[in-house]
């Protein structure tokens, strides 16, 4: 699917009433879910840090643990196999099923959905059930799964009732939600106990013994894997883990993520239900499955695990997380995806199952805010993923036009906007100071800082508060060029590092060794990637500099500021580089200030959208229709729920969306948009 056709697909799933309702309810909920299991039960994240450590063990030697796992499921009376593409898959479940038409019921896997096995299944003429209640709606709605584990997220209860009343059951459009699940419960009843075989997915596999563990909440899975004679298990790879003891805990660790901790159940599978009651003489086939057989798929995990970008990918446990908190997916859903893998896990996940070239258009929706990275138990980047995915998308020119004529305007022109150099100084007078080879601070202004009407007024105040303070301050003026940071974030990274190399050389020979600046994304370049080009620099953001300043006694805040001030967190201040206290400490400062904290604050707050490009060209890279599910209007509808007057912002792409979000919700007389630096200086006097 092209650039195009995929924002068309999410700009109609945005427009749809019923599609953003599901959708909002279940990012609550789960959401909220997810923060109590953390809340209550600590020891999760922790659990987390040693299931990354392990899983990176066995990424590194994926084959070996490929190897033991066969043999030690051998060794159960299981049958292991191994597949390295899907109709390998297909071929194995089609001999062990037979030739003969089955009644077959399925529990949620992902990898199946991957292979089509339930759509092979029904064209071979079986009778093939999904029993998972969510997945069980996306088969008879004939859609795929819009969530990792909640297939049905984006099905309103309204919705629910509708399709269960198509598909033939008996219920009403007002039903509750305990008439719909027992509609479902009583019709998939009676196919469990008629199946011949069961098939399941996997949560995780222990080499070391070669048990199967799965985890639940509905029952499904225990009688899927018991009832039917025959239980097939269909599981990617990199679902091995190294001991019967790593299973547990990283099942443990998937369950909280997903909010379902403690699990209602977990089922561990050694090979087929065995008795050896009469003179412990060991006979196989008892109450539960008589064979059980465990395919490993491989699917190109192999191939990523040795891949320095893909393998990253593969640490994820599939616990949906990042989607949930993802500011593109909570309106997108999967809709933002490929066959069967959406949201933020779904570009490593499509480039690791469909090819590179497959993801490439999903990566350009990724505003990489790194609120995945931040959800994530074992810290996965999905961000940093599309971004380099992205780069291969560059080198071939197929980039939104947008985005295309934002890496254009700064190469020819230095800045985003393609304005002229010759303005980019125009918002300073005189009494600016320029920097100078004794000057001990190098202020820099940046593109929005230098180019933008309403950050122009930013940035005349922060220099006039320096000035105020004595700091010993210049700026750049014509000989400022862009910092780089949207190519970088954008991933056209020859263009990053033409810009960054010329600008390192620039401050070398001007004697620069300290840096402020006005933008976060700025900040972010020039302090962690700047240094790559032979020359570091002390670089602070300028809330960290007014703190610095305000502790020092260099200016004293006395003028009283009444108001109620909620503070954003912009993500390249805050996730991406652990900026949080700053800003809050200068708004404290101020007298008369009673700053109010949005439910989503610092590292897990929500994107403003203008990320990667976005703040240039629009959501999308200029591809999605905005409208009231966006990320900065969603933000907005966040601070005034606070009852705040101002919201409080410390990064010019932020000022900007949310300064326009405000006025697209109608909020402009009820919350007013302001820049750290502008709240402090109508505070502003002189310590002297």
């Amino acid at each position: 699917m092209i650039i195009e056709e995929l924002a068309e697909e999410i700009t109609k799933a945005q427009r749809s009433r019923d599609f953003q309702l599901g959708l909002k309810r279940a990012v609550i909920n789960s959401s909220n879910a997810v923060d109590s299991v953390l809340s209550r039960f600590p020891e999760l994240i922790e659990i987390a840090e040693y299931v990354k450590i392990m899983r990176e063990k066995v990424l590194d030697n994926l084959e070996f643990y490929v190897e033991q796992a066969i043999k030690n499921i051998n060794a159960t009376k299981a049958h292991a196999y191994f597949a390295s593409d899907p109709r390998s898959v297909l071929e194995i479940v089609d001999n062990i099923i037979g030739e003969e038409k089955k009644i077959i019921v399925k529990a949620k896997s992902m990898v199946t959905e991957e292979i089509f096995l339930r759509e092979h299944l029904a064209e071979k003429g079986h009778e093939v059930y999904e029993t998972d209640l969510g997945q069980f709606l996306i088969q008879i709605s004939k859609e795929k799964p819009m969530h990792i584990i909640l297939p049905a997220i984006h099905k309103s209860r309204e919705q629910v009732a509708l399709i269960l009343k198509y598909f033939g059951l008996p219920v009403s459009k007002e039903a509750t939600y305990e008439e719909l699940v027992l509609q479902v419960r009583e019709f998939l009843r009676e196919k469990f106990v008629k199946a011949d075989v069961g098939i399941t997915g996997a949560n995780a596999i222990a080499a070391d013994t070669g048990a199967v563990l799965l985890i639940h909440n509905e029952g499904n899975h225990s009688l899927v894997t018991t009832l039917p004679s025959v239980h097939i298990v269909v599981a990617s790879a990199e679902k091995i883990v190294p001991t019967f003891k790593d299973a547990l805990l990283q099942l443990m660790v998937q369950a909280g993520y997903a909010g379902l901790y403690p699990p209602t159940y977990i089922n561990m599978i050694a090979g087929p239900s065995s008795t050896a009651d009469i003179e412990y003489y060991r006979v196989y086939g008892v109450q539960g499955a008589r064979e059980v057989h465990v395919i490993l798929y491989d699917g190109g995990r192999i191939k990523a695990s040795k891949d320095s970008v893909l393998k990253e990918q593969l640490l994820c446990i599939k616990c949906g997380r990042c989607q949930i908190l993802c500011p593109i997916w909570s309106f997108s859903g999967c809709v933002w995806g490929a066959k069967v893998y959406g949201g933020p896990l779904g570009v490593g996940l499509t480039a690791i199952t469909e090819g590179v070239e497959k993801a490439e258009p999903l990566s350009w929706f990724c505003i990489p805010c790194k609120a995945c990275k931040e959800a994530c138990p074992v810290k996965v980047d999905c961000a940093e993923i599309s971004r380099k995915v992205r780069s291969g998308s560059i080198e071939k020119g197929l980039l939104p036009p947008k985005i295309k004529e934002v890496l254009e305007n700064i190469y020819k022109h230095g800045n985003p906007y393609g304005l002229a150099r010759e303005k980019r100084a125009d918002w300073a007078d005189a009494k600016i100071p320029r920097y100078e080879s004794d000057t001990e601070l190098l202020y820099y202004v940046g593109d929005m800082g230098s180019y933008h009407p309403r950050v122009q007024r930013v940035s005349k105040i922060l220099a006039n508060t320096l000035t105020l303070a004595g700091v010993s301050f210049g700026i750049l003026g014509l000989n400022e060029n862009c910092s780089g940071s949207e190519a970088y974030e954008i991933g056209e990274m020859g263009l990053f590092e033409e810009i960054a190399g010329s600008n390192v050389k620039l401050f070398k020979r001007l004697g620069v060794k300290e840096i402020v600046t006005l933008s976060p994304h700025s900040y972010n370049v020039m302090k962690n990637f700047y240094g790559n080009f032979g020359v570091s620099f002390e670089v602070k953001h300028y809330t960290q500099l007014l703190w610095e300043l305000i502790k020092s006694g260099k200016f004293n805040l006395t003028t009283k500021i009444n108001k109620r001030i909620t503070y954003h967190d912009p993500c390249f201040l805050g996730r991406w580089n652990g900026i949080y206290e700053a800003p809050r400490d200068t708004l404290n400062a101020i007298p008369g200030v009673n700053v109010i904290e949005m439910r989503r604050n610092k590292q897990n707050s929500s994107c403003c959208g203008g990320g990667g490009g976005n703040c240039y060209t629009g959501i999308g890279c200029g591809l999605i229709a905005d409208n009231e599910y966006t990320p900065s209007r969603m933000r907005v509808k966040e601070a005034y729920e606070t009852g705040a007057d101002v919201l409080a912002v410390a990064c010019p792409s932020c000022l900007i969306m949310l300064d326009e979000a405000v006025k697209e919700e109608g909020l402009e007389e009820s919350l007013l948009v302001m820049d750290v630096a502008e709240i402090v200086s109508l505070s502003l006097t002189h310590a002297n």
